[in-house]
């Protein structure tokens, strides 16, 4: 096995075709949301601004901290060395993970206010279209 990593040992799930699908899907599902959302009068569409906002950002933080982990630790695990919950940080990001996307959805069971529930949808769009745009860049920089 080589010692640089290169995109060819990445698993499916890293291939760029993947990350410009999720990041397609993301962004239509983010315009249909809002194309829906607007046609009620009555709903702050500012909420669904910054829930998609706060989500880009976060989602970004997680996908650096991602492609770091793997860039550390992918060819470790390939050869066997360690596994990806032994890696440095990977407990860590798990847990900003789970937080990260988990609170906001399960918090739409505590909140009452259909405004607040509009921005965590956007929110879930944003974080993971964002998440996937860094990642993408990581994976774009990894040679053949």
């Amino acid at each position: 096995m080589q010692d640089k990593l290169s995109r060819r040992l990445l698993p499916f799930y890293m291939k760029l075709p993947v990350f410009w699908a999720f990041i397609i899907l993301s962004v239509l599902g983010q315009l249909l949301w809002v194309a829906l959302i607007s046609q009620y009068v009555h709903i702050d569409l500012r909420w669904s601004s910054f829930g998609f906002g706060l989500g880009i950002g976060l989602g970004f933080m997680q996908g650096k901290w991602t492609s770091r982990l793997w860039q550390q630790s992918y060819l470790k695990v390939l050869k066997r060395q360690i596994t990806f919950w032994d890696a440095k940080g990977s407990k860590l990001l798990t847990f900003y993970t789970c937080v990260a996307l988990g609170l906001p959805v399960f918090c739409t069971i505590l909140i009452r206010s259909f405004d607040t529930l509009v921005g965590i949808q956007s929110y879930v769009f944003g974080f993971i279209g964002a998440m996937n745009v860094a990642l993408l860049l990581w994976v774009r920089r990894i040679p053949k």
